[in-house]
């Protein structure tokens, strides 16, 4: 049977083919989007404050108007947080495999939990997680269940991902199991690779510690580079040259496009663009906010009920936890110490967490405690010496004056010291109740799981004799709440239990 078809529909036909076998406009291939988020552990937030729901739907969204999108996650999220000192970081690559990233960087807080729960969470991850710079110290390969590099194809371009963990897993975080590769070898190496594999453009990820990669992207190592957004860190972005300085902490996500056009000679070049996208812009998702309020309405039955009043005013601000005496930090030390029956007790700031303000009449929870000691680190009992402890608390005030983490408090101790003499030689008298600390003497001393394996440059902690005895290998958030409930109210002090001379000296010559 033979059947006619006009020329007209024989057209019309033959235009629906054409349009089903095209390849897509040159203007959709060619252009990239990347939307870039980081930094954010809690799902504790307060309701006002937008979060990873709103991240959801503003990703649903850009997907939708862009054809080639890539959601890159920067890391510094799987801890620490409230509820992640109960199921090590579980239930944020829960929340993260719904978000879907095409790929996420590896920081150092990631190892929140230890490194063997990294490799746990990283396999329950259905997205590639990427360090160029650690590698497994026994086997000198790859991390389990990692990527030392990633190459996200779409469109016409093909992104090569670079990222960088800090030095500060291993050190401060006890990743001791990681060995870290120089920074500048493992990038060049890493990028010329990625170019060899036919990347288009090169997009390096940089953990919280890196502050300044500007030269190995004004040489053309990569293109682009997106700073995990931290506190200390001046930029967020540089895309060849141009730079933003905010991001995830004021509650924006990066949004960068990427095309390639071609130049008087005809080569193709690389041009990028950038904006700020406002998480308030965007509606929560459904799916994401059930997650989230599934896990809160757990953490609120297992950390609601109170447990004491605040009887006197405290904060514990960051700045103030890694520079200075604070009440809240005497609190917890004093807890740590009389659990174990200690002569002193140490304890970084770096635990403490909560950067938080507590005001008189408070009702404190078990999820105040957990938020402001999130890590689950473990009561921890050791023999040192006077002198191994006058180094170590020498290397606390060092810490101090960087407002680093590894600024160190104390209980049963009281220092003075001289800000204006060298490293090492600051201490000026260091008395353990009511006689002076002696070099030659041995104390027990209270502290962390994290601080006796020597984290965090406490070298001497590291070395010193482990005692096991009652009390000791229990959760220090629970030592402090039990402490907390037997006081009832709470008003804990600054003691003058540190003292620095200079700034006395200093205070004193303002006055006159």
């Amino acid at each position: 049977m033979c059947v006619k078809i006009s020329h007209r529909w024989l057209s019309v036909f033959l235009l629906i083919i054409a349009s089903l076998i095209a390849p897509s406009s040159s203007a959709d291939n060619t252009r990239v989007r990347i939307l870039y988020f980081s930094s954010f552990p809690e799902i504790m937030q307060p309701a006002t404050r937008p979060g990873l729901a709103e991240l959801a739907t503003a990703i649903r969204v850009e997907r939708g108007k862009n054809p080639n999108l890539i959601f890159i996650h920067g890391g510094a999220s799987l801890g620490p947080s409230v509820f992640g000192a109960m199921d090590n970081g579980a239930h944020m690559v829960d929340i993260l495999n719904t978000l879907n990233p095409n790929v996420m960087a590896i920081g150092k807080r990631e190892f929140s939990y230890g490194y063997d729960n990294f490799i746990l969470n990283a396999l329950s991850a259905s997205f590639p997680l990427v360090t160029s710079n650690l590698q497994d110290a026994r086997t000198g390969g790859v991390i389990d269940a990692t990527y030392p590099t990633f190459i996200l194809q779409t469109g016409d371009l093909s992104i090569g991902v670079v990222a960088l963990t800090s030095a500060n897993a291993i050190t401060e975080y006890g990743a001791t199991e990681a060995r870290l590769l120089e920074t500048t070898s493992a990038t060049v190496q890493a990028a010329e690779q990625l170019r060899q594999e036919g990347a288009s453009a090169i997009v390096l990820l940089a953990d919280t510690d890196f502050d300044d990669l500007s030269a190995m992207r004004a040489d053309g190592t990569v293109d682009v580079i997106f700073y995990t957004h931290n506190f200390n860190n001046p930029q967020s972005l540089d895309r060849q040259g141009e730079l933003l300085t905010e991001g995830a902490l004021d509650g924006k996500i990066i949004a960068v496009d990427l095309w390639l056009e071609a130049n008087d000679t005809g080569t193709q070049e690389l041009h990028t663009s950038a904006e700020l996208l406002p998480l308030s812009n965007y509606d929560r998702d459904n799916t994401v906010a059930s997650i989230i309020a599934n896990y809160r309405t757990r953490l609120d039955q297992l950390l609601g009920p109170e447990i004491a009043t605040v009887g006197k005013a405290f904060d514990t601000l960051r700045s103030n936890i890694r520079s200075k005496e604070n009440a809240f930090a005497n609190l917890i030390t004093d807890a740590l110490r009389q659990e174990v029956s200690a002569d002193i007790a140490l304890l970084n700031g770096g635990t403490i967490r909560g950067n938080a303000d507590y005001a008189v009449g408070h009702k404190i929870n078990r999820g105040d405690i957990q938020r402001e000691l999130p890590f689950g680190g473990r009561t921890a009992l050791v023999r040192m010496s006077g002198d191994q402890i006058l180094s170590t608390l020498e290397h606390g005030i060092e810490c101090g004056m960087q407002t680093d983490g590894c600024y160190t408090h104390f209980s049963n101790l009281q220092v003075t010291f001289d800000s204006r003499k060298p490293k090492g030689r600051r201490i000026i008298s260091a008395i353990v109740g009511n006689a002076p600390l002696e070099a030659g003497t041995d104390y027990r001393v209270a502290t962390s799981d994290f601080m006796a394996g020597g984290n965090d440059g406490f070298d001497y902690l590291g070395t010193a004799e482990k005692i096991f005895d009652h009390g000791t290998n229990r959760v220090i958030w629970t030592v402090v709440v039990e402490h907390i409930e037997r006081l009832g109210v709470i008003a804990p002090l600054v003691e003058g239990r540190i003292l620095d001379i200079a700034a006395d000296n200093s205070a004193e010559d303002g006055n006159d």
